[in-house]
């Protein structure tokens, strides 16, 4: 039995702690991705954060303001959500959907069809742009998504699985917006992922949380340095890797190996990865 299920003697029934002892920071232009299996409460935590669901305890704070002070007036905390599941009007164009959100956001009339279109080029959805929300496909949903979610310019972005039903390419060109969102607008961002890959793409911390618990909350190299099997490797990317590996690895024994000592070494083109054990 998962051990977030308790039993409550007095009123005689089975309860169930979704998350607990969840603590972390975000700070301006970083990115905290947290990993985790189906059922770790990923979605829970998201949903608390944005004010969503209630808690029972603990606190959430944007800066110095307290989401519980905020919960009627969200616009003030300048938070940008992308949820798991689009909410849509099938009805809507692509165009008209991203026309309404401006205006809701308080974009000037005159300015939003500007606005309107900077965003379909830069989200590369133009094809789709006098589209119903019914006509176009899983992936352009997400992205329009996504675009909803940041084109309020907030300082707090919060997306839950953004790139769930993406392809590949789709996916990287989402990854890419991102990135530049956290440089230009100096961004906290905060989303979740099944995607070991996406989380190294995009954070630069990941919180690990397995059946409710935070686990872990590190850099990514940090935690494969912690857990890759008590070895040290190195990545090099070289148009000579022969030489390097002979001047530099073994020359310079950058590794400070003894006589009795070796390392291992994966090798395809110009990429190469060393292997080492640590001491």
């Amino acid at each position: 039995m998962d051990c977030r299920i308790t039993y409550d003697e007095e009123n005689r029934k089975y309860v169930q702690s979704i998350i607990e002892d969840v603590t972390f920071g975000v700070n301006n232009h970083e990115c905290v991705c947290i990993l985790g299996p189906n059922g770790a409460g990923k979605t829970t935590a998201i949903s608390i954060i944005t004010g969503n669901i209630s808690y029972d305890f603990g606190t959430v704070k944007y800066g110095q303001k307290d989401l519980n002070d905020y919960k009627n007036k969200l616009n003030e905390l300048s938070i940008g959500y992308c949820a798991q599941f689009d909410s849509l009007w099938d009805l809507l164009t692509v165009k008209e959907t991203i026309d309404f959100y401006l205006n809701i956001c308080g974009y000037p009339q005159k300015e939003i069809p500007k606005y309107t279109n900077a965003l379909i080029e830069a989200c590369d959805i133009k094809i789709h742009a006098d589209k119903k929300i019914c006509e176009i496909s899983g992936g352009t949903k997400r992205k329009l998504s996504f675009i909803t979610a940041f084109c309020s310019s907030p300082d707090f972005l919060i997306l839950d699985e953004p790139s769930a039903g993406m392809d590949p390419f789709t996916r990287r060109y989402m990854w890419k917006i991102i990135s530049d969102l956290k440089k230009i607008r100096e961004t906290a961002t905060i989303l979740t992922s099944h995607s070991v890959e996406e989380a190294e793409a995009l954070s630069d911390r990941i919180a690990i949380l397995i059946k409710g618990k935070l686990v872990c909350i590190d850099t990514s190299k940090n935690i494969k340095m912690k857990n890759n099997d008590n070895h040290y490797f190195l990545e090099i990317f070289s148009n000579n890797s022969e030489q390097f590996e002979k001047e530099i690895v073994k020359g310079r024994n950058i590794f400070g190996l003894e006589s009795n000592e070796d390392y291992k070494c994966e090798s395809s083109f110009n990429h190469q990865k060393y292997y080492v054990k640590k001491n």
